[in-house]
């Protein structure tokens, strides 16, 4: 399953945050619907719908509440085989309230279309789930204060193009959350071994400190999941959106990248992923 912690929020109040820069008139605040979707192979898609805010609005349960979007017919199709997802809460998930499916599950190779129909706005995408990759070996190295930091190799499939996300969690924990610089293409390393350290990454994007080590003992689980290229420059852009936001020295002015056709911003995306268990020593 995948972890979105506390990203939709963000994406609408980064896109904002950027018109605002350019314009420099928090007036111009126009609304969008954000949209955060995803199936993965073997599971059924899950499509969390809100709406953006404008940069200066004072945030609290109350106002979260009313981004959520509970009334939106939601439909997901390979072609062959129509759903319309069943709304629900989800307690794992940032917000709670999501459109899930029931029958329709995600398989290699298909391509997902998605539809959102709500208030006479209709919002549509398309993705794909790519061959998944593995890990080739992943290992731990010691920090100070009885830390680990963990470590990944990938063997890269040649002739092909490639794109990764990585992702973490304790074996404790509900769902995977992504790791710091989570997103990767194999420009540079087509065909080659990519060896790099992972830091765990933050449990959301509110949070300004946390450990990027684990802590010796712990059970680990780690996740890599492929991706389609549109899912990729999704999540890249956020990132680095993300990464910018955090420094006062850099700035961006672009849009995020999205792949939702219509009044809305957001990702639909495909994810095939293999799940490695390892024990921090």
């Amino acid at each position: 399953m995948m972890s979105f912690r506390n990203t939709l929020l963000w994406i609408g109040l980064i896109s904002l945050f950027y018109a605002c820069k350019k314009e420099v008139n928090p007036g111009l605040y126009k609304p969008k619907f954000v949209v955060e979707g995803w199936i993965e192979e073997g599971d059924f898609p899950y499509v969390i719908l809100t709406h953006n805010l404008p940069f200066f609005t004072a945030v609290d349960s109350a106002q979260l509440a009313e981004v959520i979007i509970r009334y939106a017919k939601v439909t997901v199709s390979n072609g062959t085989e129509t759903e319309v997802l069943t709304a629900t809460t989800d307690k794992r998930y940032f917000p709670y309230f999501l459109y899930r499916g029931t029958s329709l599950r995600g398989k290699v190779g298909g391509k997902y279309s998605l539809k959102v129909e709500y208030a006479g706005n209709t919002l549509t995408a398309e993705t794909e789930i790519p061959n998944p990759v593995s890990i080739d070996s992943l290992w731990f190295v010691e920090k100070p204060k009885n830390k680990r930091q963990l470590n990944v190799q990938i063997m890269d499939a040649p002739n092909e193009v490639n794109y990764y996300r990585l992702y973490s969690k304790l074996e404790k924990e509900t769902v995977f959350t992504p790791t710091l610089m989570a997103n990767h293409d194999d420009l540079f390393f087509n065909g080659k071994m990519l060896e790099m350290q992972v830091n765990r990454g933050a449990a959301n994007n509110l949070t300004s400190k946390h450990d990027p080590y684990y802590e010796a003992g712990d059970t680990v689980l780690v996740k890599l999941s492929a991706v389609p290229a549109s899912g990729y420059v999704f999540w890249k852009s956020l990132q680095d959106e993300l990464m910018n936001g955090s420094n006062p020295l850099a700035g961006s002015a672009k849009a995020l990248a999205t792949n939702i056709n219509g009044p809305g911003v957001g990702v639909w995306c495909g994810y095939s992923s293999k799940i490695y268990r390892m024990i921090a020593r």
